[in-house]
């Protein structure tokens, strides 16, 4: 890769995106292809990505962090207080974090930039005229309150025995295939509810707090309306039906959590002494926050494509 393109818009739409048209990933391809599929998942599992880094983040919460289950068996201030500290504690890290470095301390300029356009700073369209505190204020405010309450329903669940632990030995295969089926049970129901918050009524009502976003960042991937977080995180509840263990809610919940900041975060790549450290963006996901009316799922599954709503990035169809 040429750095020195990296610094010069691609065209008038975007000052930088990735090789068009931005398709889906190969789970549903037809005729099957396995070669493909094997090796997006040897590139995303097995090597440096965020499913690698969330579920680190996973063993890591579980083995150092979490109470035991005894412990959560009853609803207590201790273990409820430091999960609340933990939480805040690695959203202020990941979303503060890729914010200062993208935003405030420009630690790589426009390099994969997708908008060329700055945060909003003075717009009543956002809460307090600044789109940076808008988006503190409902992440944090609503999103992370909401993410604890659900989190602590699981945990507690767990302790008392209204969810069965699966372990490992119960069951080894099911125990490693569900963490990337839950990504697939995700986009399930990301694309349906989503849909649905762009029925005009909810969209008026609830939806739109999210897409004042037309230019998104870090701390934009977690802003919505209460009644969207709830509904957004409402996909934990498959926990309570599928046979599940803590690794695999927390895993669940740093996919939705942190996986939504890297989307939003506005940049494909974060660039660092002129090497890639990860990818974090989603150029998919940028096209629906500047068009509106596209890409409502995500790659994992062609929701857009069967059902008409798909939009690949290229010159021809905007």
């Amino acid at each position: 890769m040429n750095e020195n393109n990296l610094d010069k818009p691609m065209n008038k739409q975007w000052f930088w995106h990735p090789k068009l048209p931005v398709g889906f990933y190969p789970y549903f391809d037809w005729p099957p292809k396995p070669k493909e599929i094997f090796n997006f998942v040897f590139l995303r599992w097995l090597q440096k990505s965020d499913r690698t880094i969330f579920l680190l983040l996973s063993f890591m919460t579980f083995y150092l962090l979490m109470p035991s289950l005894d412990t959560m068996s009853t609803l207590s201030f201790d273990w409820i207080s430091k999960l609340i500290i933990r939480n805040l504690i690695l959203f202020t890290i990941v979303a503060g974090g890729l914010h200062w470095w993208f935003y405030v301390k420009k630690g790589q300029d426009m390099k994969f930039k997708y908008d060329p356009h700055p945060m909003k700073k003075k717009s009543k369209l956002f809460s307090f005229g600044s789109q940076t505190y808008d988006n503190i204020f409902w992440s944090v405010v609503s999103g992370v309150t909401i993410w604890i309450l659900y989190e602590i329903l699981l945990l507690w669940s767990f302790g008392n025995g209204k969810i069965d632990v699966f372990y490992f030995k119960d069951g080894w295969f099911w125990f490693i295939i569900w963490f990337p089926l839950l990504q697939i049970w995700q986009s399930f129901h990301f694309y349906w509810w989503h849909r649905f918050l762009h029925i005009p009524i909810f969209y008026k009502l609830f939806h739109s707090v999210h897409h004042r976003n037309v230019n998104p960042g870090p701390l934009s991937g977690l802003s919505m309306h209460p009644v969207e977080h709830v509904i957004y995180f409402s996909t934990l509840l498959i926990h309570f039906i599928i046979p599940s263990h803590p690794l695999h809610v927390f895993y669940h919940i740093y996919w939705l959590v942190l996986g939504t900041v890297s989307t939003h975060a506005g940049y494909e790549e974060i660039w660092v002494r002129r090497k890639s450290l990860l990818q974090v963006g989603s150029f998919f996901h940028q096209i629906h926050h500047r068009y509106f009316n596209c890409n409502y799922g995500n790659p994992e599954i062609p929701f857009d494509r069967w059902f008409g709503s798909y939009n690949d990035g290229t010159e021809e169809i905007k």
